[in-house]
């Protein structure tokens, strides 16, 4: 992956700490656990802070892949729920044509 595949760049403003823990993720083994943990266990869709809890990953990784999956098309907003600490978050899902795709 390339310095461009950055998600959060705009946040950390190639802070070089930063740009070496992005280097270092697995971003494409993150995007598959979070991926398929909506299709077979989510098919409603969930939070990142769920998924964090499901999966086990940290937050600044599973909102990343979040936010990853929203610019590929891959899942759509479908409504709120709050998180452990009482904050809204967006509750997101696999758009039909990711799911029809997997299905295939």
């Amino acid at each position: 992956m390339s310095k461009d595949d950055d998600t959060t760049r705009a946040y950390h403003g190639d802070n070089p700490y930063s740009s070496v823990a992005s280097e270092r993720t697995d971003k494409e083994r993150d995007l598959r656990r979070i991926y398929f943990a909506l299709v077979a266990c989510h098919p409603e869709g969930m939070t990142s802070d769920e998924c964090e809890i499901l999966l086990g990953i940290p937050h600044q990784t599973c909102s990343a892949r979040f936010t990853d999956m929203k610019r590929y098309g891959w899942v759509e907003w479908c409504g709120t729920r709050k998180t452990r600490t009482g904050s809204p978050a967006g509750v997101w899902r696999v758009t039909k044509e990711e799911d029809d795709a997997t299905e295939s």
